[in-house]
């Protein structure tokens, strides 16, 4: 199992972006960034001295964060053994595959029977897609590139979450699916690769653009389907769509 708190190179690289949260803030999404870079697994354990004496602050605040990431269900906590990473057994990840899906198609439906999206929310929306494919050049390596993925992935669902104004919704998604990708951070290869994603949520937003609740929702749950068959090959027939 890895130990969390230790990298003093990458504790320097991602501190600029949490000059504005409050300490406990801070390390919630400092564990979130190992998730979205894929270095931090299911059992891998947070030791909150290690990440107090990099971070250079008491335990208290470690202590709030480590209760924050409990509460969305990202850690577990035992007395004797810590805080440790959720791991989750093929039907756990299957069921948080399928409360996901049937959120966020309820998400998808009120978007389009309220006729929200408008004109700049398509423009923000390819934009993010784009920088899948654009911005890998800027990747310096392999973990580099994990994190654009999935930070620019959830950056476009967040959006539509948001847009839906359902914040109960987009709070439960957001916890949903940084467990998903506790579970296949496993298996690297599950997440895909940023030109095809990108090509594949530009293929959602032309979908979007048609206001066909219909093919957005075939759309949307074929998009699930692709990360469930990479993650879950042989459970992929039990996967149900609408749960």
């Amino acid at each position: 199992m890895g130990y969390i708190g230790r990298d003093a190179d990458l504790f320097m690289d991602i501190m600029p972006r949490y000059e504005k949260q409050s300490l406990s803030d801070m390390v919630v999404s400092y564990v979130k960034n190992r998730i979205l870079s894929g270095t931090l697994k299911g059992g891998d354990r947070l030791i909150e001295t290690d990440i107090s004496n990099n971070f250079n602050i008491s335990r208290a605040p470690v202590r709030e964060a480590m209760r924050i990431l409990n509460e969305q269900g990202l850690i577990t906590f035992s007395p004797r053994k810590g805080n440790h990473v959720i791991e989750m057994e093929p039907p756990e990840i299957m069921e948080v595959f399928e409360i996901r899906t049937s959120l966020e198609t309820q998400i998808l439906r009120k978007i389009l029977r309220n006729q929200l999206l408008k004109e700049e929310d398509f423009d923000q929306l390819t934009k993010i897609a784009l920088e899948m494919k654009d911005g890998e050049q800027r990747c310096r390596n392999e973990e580099d590139k994990v994190f654009l993925l999935n930070t620019l992935d959830i950056s476009f669902h967040k959006y539509l979450w948001q847009l839906s104004g359902s914040v109960r919704r987009a709070q439960i998604l957001e916890s949903l699916f940084y467990q998903l990708l506790i579970a296949m951070n496993e298996d690297l290869s599950s997440l895909g690769i940023l030109e095809k994603k990108s090509d594949e949520h530009l293929a959602f937003v032309d979908v979007l653009r048609k206001n066909e609740l219909p093919s957005v929702v075939r759309a949307f749950h074929g998009h699930i389907q692709n990360y469930v068959r990479a993650t879950l090959p042989e459970e992929e027939k039990s996967f149900c769509l609408d749960c």
